[in-house]
């Protein structure tokens, strides 16, 4: 019975490091965390990327080797990370787009946190969102995005063939 149990197993481990499926496949994900802080009118933006599916954007966008945590150029990347971002993530409120400020941006494991801001905005009687975070660059990528507010809670899931989202500020 032994034998049967050993045969077995080293079959099932061998299918395993074998079949494609189970070491190959990826999995390409981004979050954003937007809240509206009523009493002071303000929006706190924070997205998180991996660090290699953004280091491997840059790159295929670059001349030059870009190298992230640590930063090869660390000016270079600000820039180019400020640029990324403003382009690919957009709020509209009401029918208008936020002027979003970007803060900067750290390390955190894996991971790129990027941080951005909006200030002066009204409560919203709708929202859109737009966000394009490497749809183009990786297939299956997929976006997160998690409003939160005094009276409101929602997270929706955002891929290429969805970049953009409409949706009430249910108070």
């Amino acid at each position: 019975m032994s034998q049967i149990k050993l045969f077995s197993s080293l079959l099932l481990g061998w299918f395993l490091y074998t079949a494609p499926d189970f070491n190959t496949h990826e999995y390409y994900v981004s979050s954003t965390d937007v809240v509206y802080i009523t009493k002071n009118k303000h929006i706190q933006i924070t997205t998180r990327i991996f660090i290699d599916d953004i280091e491997a954007y840059f790159n295929s966008r670059s001349n030059s080797k870009i190298k992230l945590q640590p930063d090869l150029n660390e000016d270079q990347i600000d820039s180019l990370t400020q640029v990324f971002f403003n382009k690919n993530f957009n709020l509209i409120f009401d029918n208008k787009e936020l002027k979003i400020n970007y803060l900067g941006r750290k390390y955190k494991e894996d991971q790129l946190l990027i941080f951005a801001e909006a200030l002066a905005i009204e409560e919203p009687s709708s929202f859109e969102v737009n966000n394009t975070i490497l749809t183009s660059f990786r297939k299956g990528q997929q976006n997160i995005v998690h409003f939160k507010a005094e009276n409101f809670k929602k997270s929706f899931l955002m891929d290429a063939s969805k970049t953009i989202l409409i949706q009430l500020w249910n108070h």
